[in-house]
């Protein structure tokens, strides 16, 4: 077992915690034992669960100074005996080594005159004699004169003290490796003071428990104090396999440029081609920089310890300080490092880290890990090999086409929409600028696909890169080049729940190379300058200048005005739809047909089906990355262009609507009798539908659902639907309908929307949100 303890001064700057994270990842230790938090326990307890350890216990700081914290991992258990102000006694069962003992962590006194409670209270928590019992911590105090080095001489009779103690409760010093003193003041040679204030002890039953433990003073950059780190026995991490990925941090290496620039003049062939042989080279640079950059800090560590250990002098202590620089500039590296594993893409990347990335990054390994799952026949599957082949499977049979029916009755009721002149500036010669442009757009730190580069290599070095990734992109956009050479895509699978047994309770995320993104993003660009004019008013969800607030302010009034009709013949409902898999699902034959009918040239939705048709998928699971498969349906989470694609298919529920709200065979709902009808309103994925309360209503609403599910091939999932009715609605009509529908009806249909919360801190944008969504209907 490892323990740190460590008297910190303070975590209350987001870099000091990010100092201790990086120190506690490389040791690994299984408990540790935190000094001077100067934090209330319950700010304390999120650090410390960001640094990992999710157990623990925080006792409150008294105003600026004080606090103490003890952590430990799950191969620990560990019970509470008693603690203080001044103290933290524990028992611990150690799993590895399957041996209880007994810590308590301690803080001294710093001011004199409380310094003898503070040792009444060793010897009063000395009640366990036989028990192996180690006593760790900042004891605010030396035993002997040799440990101190400047300042004023320490008064015998305070040593005394702390020695009586000591032997009351029947404990030794344990000893330490590296240099001698725990404790640090002054800059100057006229001013520094050193001392051995930090330490451990034990009994004798503890010390026949570990004989061979090892009890070491570390090097820091930051703190006054040196952390101690307790190990009781040798082990060893196992290594972790190792793929590449082009890290940002790398960036801050001078050898980087000069080696891509090296690499890119020596690459031959097609661009995917001289990416990869560019990623193998940088490969073998990183190994050798890697060994290089850990002599780097082992020397400099060597080199702490070394000037620690000589007499102060004013030339000592500056190489010292530019010693801890350099250190720290090798955490600046492990920073970005750190940032890049954290994924969190709202984030810019001049920020700087802090434990929130650490936390993330060191929590999503051991979140995604599946152990095991359970296939179809209700076995249980937990080889890895199994594991990757059943989620190959799945999502072999979730993307392969069953056939739809003819999307006439759909096509009826879409109306062309983009014109001749539009349709020649979606079809104009693409530009370097809009290559640039649509570089520029990426988050520099999202995941990389199956090669390894993400967008934050080709932004850095678009000058040695660029030219040539420029005319590559817009040469297979005119159709030069195959897409089929980039756009291989790899699936990770996130969790939707806390401990996933089957496929369907994960999120499938498409892992696209940056190449494919900067051809489907400039496509994005252009789509977005028509899309308005293709979708629907009803759908606020991803087009340029809509808000999908609009459509949940106008939901929230008229659920609001449904529990307010409690009279008239006339009653009402509003079905909530989700829609199974909704994107995996989409047939590409479906879409094809709804962006023709739109108007688009064969040009343009030759180039969006090259994009959707070409791709090909491997699973990621646990590491292992499966067969590849060919799809034959379904749009990609992940693919910039999904969203826009995935609206033209719910363009075909919109136009169904539309049709059968025109032929006055579906009623839809009004606020008031001035309030223009609304039949529907679409949340991306979710929708919202609206009909009058009778069977004739509930069924034609019905057959116009499976209508669109015959020919767009999407699955409504009655499970995640619901259904809510106006109060005069009796009873057995609304059982009615439901039977009708087959959904159960909801109570509380606010819940699917968020609507409380949104409207009840925006009151009056509500108000000016509906009356403009008004106005545009009834213009429309």
């Amino acid at each position: 077992m490892k323990l740190i303890c460590w008297n910190v001064r303070g975590l209350g700057m987001p870099r000091t915690v990010f100092r201790l994270q990086h120190m506690l990842r490389d040791i690994n230790s299984s408990v540790v034992f935190l000094i001077e938090t100067k934090l209330r326990s319950a700010q304390m307890a999120q650090i410390r669960r960001r640094c990992g350890f999710i157990n623990g216990i925080d006792v409150d700081a008294v105003g600026r100074s004080g606090g103490l914290s003890i952590g430990w991992r799950n191969n620990c258990d560990v019970s509470l005996r008693s603690y203080s102000q001044r103290h933290i006694d524990v028992l611990i069962n150690d799993d590895a080594d399957g041996k209880q003992w007994r810590c308590t962590g301690f803080y001294g006194a710093p001011e004199e005159q409380q310094r003898a409670a503070a040792w009444n209270l060793l010897r009063q928590i000395n009640d366990m004699p036989e028990t192996p019992w180690l006593i760790i911590g900042d004891f605010n105090e030396i035993a002997f004169l040799n440990e101190k080095q400047g300042g004023l001489t320490r008064s015998d009779r305070h040593m005394r003290e702390f020695r009586r103690v000591l032997s009351d409760c029947e404990v030794e010093d344990i000893g330490y490796k590296g240099r001698w003193y725990t404790w640090e003041k002054g800059r100057f040679e006229s001013n520094n003071i050193r001392e051995r204030l930090d330490r451990g002890v034990a009994n004798s039953p503890w010390l026949n428990l570990f004989p061979r433990y090892v009890l070491n003073h570390l090097s820091h950059s930051f703190s006054d104090h040196c952390p101690l780190l307790l190990n009781t026995q040798d082990g060893v991490n196992p290594n972790k396999t190792w793929h590449f990925r082009f890290e940002a941090s790398w960036l801050l290496e001078d050898s980087c440029e000069p080696e891509v620039q090296k690499l890119w003049a020596a690459s031959v062939g097609s661009i995917p081609k001289k990416l990869r042989q560019v990623g193998v080279g940088l490969e073998n640079w990183f190994r050798k920089l890697k060994m290089a950059r850990k002599i780097t800090v082992k020397g400099l560590k060597e080199q702490l310890t070394q000037l620690c250990e000589q007499n102060p002098t004013d030339d000592i202590l500056a190489e010292i300080t530019d010693v801890k620089l350099n250190l720290n500039f090798e955490m600046e590296k492990e920073e970005l490092y750190w940032e890049q594993r954290a994924r969190v893409n709202w984030m810019r990347n001049g920020d700087k880290n802090t434990a929130f990335f650490h936390r993330f990054a060191s929590q999503r390994q051991k979140k995604n890990k599946v152990e095991s799952l359970i296939d179809d026949n209700g076995n249980s599957v937990d080889t890895n090999e199994s594991l990757l082949n059943l989620a190959t499977s799945y999502f072999t049979d979730l993307f392969h086409s069953d056939g739809v029916s003819s999307p006439e009755p759909i096509l009826e009721g879409v109306e062309p929409c983009i014109t001749n002149s539009m349709n020649e500036k979606l079809d104009c010669e693409f530009t370097n600028d809009e290559v640039l442009k649509a570089l520029k757009a990426m988050s520099p730190l999202k995941a990389s696909g199956e090669d390894g580069l993400g967008a934050i290599f080709y932004q850095r070095f678009w000058h040695i890169v660029g030219p040539e990734v420029s005319r590559f992109c817009i040469e297979l956009l005119n159709g030069e080049h195959d897409y089929e050479m980039i756009n291989h895509t790899r699936i990770v699978l996130i969790p939707k729940v806390g401990n996933p047994e089957r496929m369907t309770q994960f999120r499938p995320i498409s892992l696209c190379n940056v190449l494919f993104k900067i051809i489907s993003r400039m496509l994005v660009n252009r789509f977005q300058q028509v899309l308005h004019l293709c979708i629907d008013e009803a759908q606020s969800a991803f087009v340029p200048g809509r808000l999908i607030t609009d459509n949940i302010l106008l939901a929230y009034e008229i659920l609001h005005s449904f529990k307010n009709k409690r009279y008239g013949n006339k009653g009402a409902f509003a079905l909530k739809l989700d829609m199974s898999k909704a994107y995996d699902r989409v047939e590409w034959d479906f879409l094809e047909s709804m962006l023709g009918r739109m108007g688009f040239s064969r040009l343009w939705v030759l180039r969006i089906m090259l994009c959707v048709r070409t791709v090909t998928y491997s699973v990621v699971l646990n590491g292992s990355v499966g067969l590849v498969f060919n799809p034959t349906r379904g749009i990609r989470q992940g693919d910039p262009l999904s969203p826009y694609l995935f609206l033209i298919c719910s363009e075909g529920l919109s136009a169904l609507l539309r049709i059968a709200a025109s032929n006055n065979e579906l009623q839809g709902a009004r606020i008031n009798r001035y309030a223009p009808t609304i039949t529907h309103l679409l949340f991306a994925d979710d929708s919202l539908v609206f009909g009058e309360a009778n069977s004739r209503g509930a069924q034609k609403l019905k057959d116009l659902l499976q209508v669109y599910a015959r020919c767009s091939g999407q699955v409504i999932n009655y499970g995640k639907s619901g259904i809510f009715f106006s109060r005069n609605v009796n009873g057995p009509t609304r059982h009615e309908i439901c039977q009708h529908l087959h959904v159960q009806e909801s109570e509380n249909p606010e819940k699917y929307l968020g609507l409380p919360a949104i409207v009840g801190k925006n009151k009056n944008l509500a108000f000016r949100g509906i009356k403009e969504k008004f106005k545009r209907l009834t213009e429309g």
